[in-house]
């Protein structure tokens, strides 16, 4: 307990000799703590506390050093022990309205065990987590922390590695908090972007799987609405297969039908559309709608004994149900660095059609960058 008073007030002659020197930039705070430690340790899990200060670069980015003290015992309770920690690392901030943000963190952090052997040693570690910050006035903000922290080595044992795990809740006060909220002016705007993901498609013969889809778009903003236009190409891990129906054949893999397979392994599709996005925030999610020409590259048909007309005539019916027109809608999340950029990350639904070699509808997940090269509206000066 002694060390925990020592470690706060140590943290609050820090902040208040620094928020002397430039104030607006200084987060304070104190929280309470779970632990999780790691198996191998056979210490009990238990509850702690520490204090944080922070200095915000910007209203996205931050450092902050934080303390942790833990008093628990090993599993067996006939030994006690203490866990001192001091982490210091980055902090990115991602307002998701005027009033709280999704937080980001990573750093490197100090754990001290003691009192006596074998909890008698010092452990540097590497860490990441996510959390959330909640303003409930204009200076002071409740804030809540996990964090896993790993180090490649074990104490211990040999092959093994080192994890612990933090959560942590408490509240912190800001001398200027930063902004919440407050988007950028996307309006006008000339986006080039690439995006990539995964691409979920199934045939008449074989059920849903994932394959890689990868493609680029341009993106005229306007207001609140968009034009959206991409190409991309799904590149298929194995060969898909499907059955069209061929008055000429005898029977193909599903059976003695008048039908033949088909295999191929590439898909590409161009996109039109109209994109909405009804908030202007730094954290902003959009949909949209429109239409789409999918095709099916290079189908292979499988015609044994075929001769030049009947090979011919199964060419054709391959490619007359290897292009269609589709409807597709979307939905996404968005979030701006810039005016100039920003990433995003979408879920896409496209309709289905008759006599397609894909069957019913394809969903694709992917994640993307768009960057602006310049304003899509001319203004008055800039006419000639």
């Amino acid at each position: 307990m002694k060390r925990l008073v020592l470690l706060v007030g140590f943290v609050t002659l820090v902040a208040n000799s620094a928020a002397a020197q430039r104030s607006q930039n200084i987060e304070f705070g104190g929280f309470g703590s779970w632990w999780r430690f790691d198996p191998s340790f056979l210490i009990k899990n238990g509850f702690g506390g520490g204090a944080r200060i922070g200095y915000n670069l910007s209203d996205r980015l931050g450092l902050e050093v934080t303390g942790d003290y833990i008093p628990t015992t090993n599993l067996a309770a006939t030994q006690n022990i203490t866990v001192s920690t001091v982490s210091t690392g980055l902090v990115l901030n991602f307002p998701v309205g005027d009033q709280s943000s999704i937080l980001a963190s990573g750093g490197y952090s100090r754990m001290i065990f003691g009192k006596a052997a074998p909890y008698d040693f010092t452990q540097h570690l590497v860490y990441g987590g996510l959390g959330f910050r909640l303003f409930v006035s204009h200076h002071v903000a409740l804030r809540g922390d996990v964090r896993a922290q790993y180090r490649w080595d074990n104490p211990y044992y040999t092959n093994a590695f080192t994890g612990q795990v933090q959560g942590s809740i408490g509240a912190s006060y800001f001398f200027i908090p930063p902004q919440q909220g407050r988007g950028f002016n996307t309006n006008f705007q000339w986006y080039w972007g690439a995006q990539g993901g995964f691409f979920l498609s199934k045939t008449n013969t074989q059920p849903y799987v994932y394959d890689p889809i990868v493609g680029g778009h341009w993106l005229i903003t306007s207001r609140r609405t968009a034009l959206y236009v991409a190409y991309e190409q799904a590149l298929f891990l194995s060969d898909a297969n499907a059955v069209i129906f061929d008055p000429n054949s005898s029977g193909c893999s599903v059976g003695s039908a008048p039908c033949r397979d088909v295999t191929f392994n590439r898909v590409r599709r161009l996109m039109f559309g109209v994109l909405a996005y009804p908030t202007q925030k730094v954290i902003e999610p959009f949909g949209g709608t429109g239409f789409a020409i999918m095709q099916i590259l290079n189908p292979v048909v499988d015609c044994p004994g075929c001769d030049l007309s009947q090979s011919s005539q199964a060419d054709e019916r391959a490619n007359d149900a290897s292009s269609k027109a589709f409807f597709w809608v979307m939905a996404g999340l968005q979030i701006n660095y810039s005016s100039k950029l920003n990433v995003f990350a979408h879920w896409l639904l496209t309709s289905s059609a008759s006599n397609f070699l894909l069957q019913s509808n394809t969903h694709s997940l992917q994640g993307g960058v768009r960057v602006s090269l310049g304003t899509s509206k001319e203004g008055i000066g800039e006419r000639h």
